[in-house]
């Protein structure tokens, strides 16, 4: 009997070895990767989608469109929310090919003005007028209208949004919302510009 029970006593101990064992494999050691690891980067199969070419040298310099700088774009901006420094306002600067170059929101601001800028701007640089003057336009032209009508979720008819230009050449366009009413947006948006006529080149 007694060696029945150490025969028992030595099976138990070595599966409980065996057990730890295979346990202790698949801790990752000290300073590693969490369990599962990190998404294997040079695998063309992993989430993230195939690793992009090799290239050597400095990376060529994207392509892209006129714009004000951005040093004269957070300049522009300051200067229209301290001309509405009694509202809370934000401001969106789109490039000249309608992408955006900044959105400015002031603190103590809510965000959802920038997206309501941006439409604004939008909106003078798509029909390269005043965002306040395209509904009397397009009573005027069917084809604003029709334009208008096509793409109501980023095309707004309310005051604040202005082309930028530099002499005949569009930099894009301003636009701020958040102001009472949606004149003094445009009225704001008219002070920033003067105070930054002199830099858009």
């Amino acid at each position: 009997m007694a060696r029945q029970v150490r025969a028992a006593a030595v099976v138990t101990v070595a599966v409980m070895a065996t057990m730890v064992g295979a346990a202790m494999a698949q801790v990752p050691p000290a300073g590693g990767p969490p369990p599962g690891g990190p998404p294997n980067l040079k695998d063309p199969g992993n989430a993230n989608g195939p690793p992009p070419a090799a290239t050597s040298g400095p990376r060529p310099p994207e392509v892209v469109a006129r714009s004000v700088p951005i040093d004269v774009a957070v300049e522009l901006a300051r200067a229209i929310v301290a001309a509405c420094h009694e509202f809370h306002i934000g401001v969106s600067i789109l490039d000249a090919a309608g992408a955006p170059k900044l959105y400015y929101v002031a603190d103590g601001t809510g965000g959802t003005h920038a997206y309501t800028a941006y439409r604004k701007a939008n909106t003078a640089l798509s029909f390269n007028l005043p965002s306040g003057k395209v509904a009397a336009a397009a009573q005027a032209d069917p084809t604003i209208a029709a334009k208008l009508a096509a793409d109501p979720n980023n095309y707004v008819t309310w005051a604040g949004g202005l082309p930028i230009m530099a002499g005949n050449e569009s930099l894009g366009a301003v636009g701020v919302s958040g102001a009472q009413p949606s004149a003094k947006d445009e009225a704001c948006a008219l002070e920033g510009l003067r105070m930054v006529q002199a830099r858009l080149r």
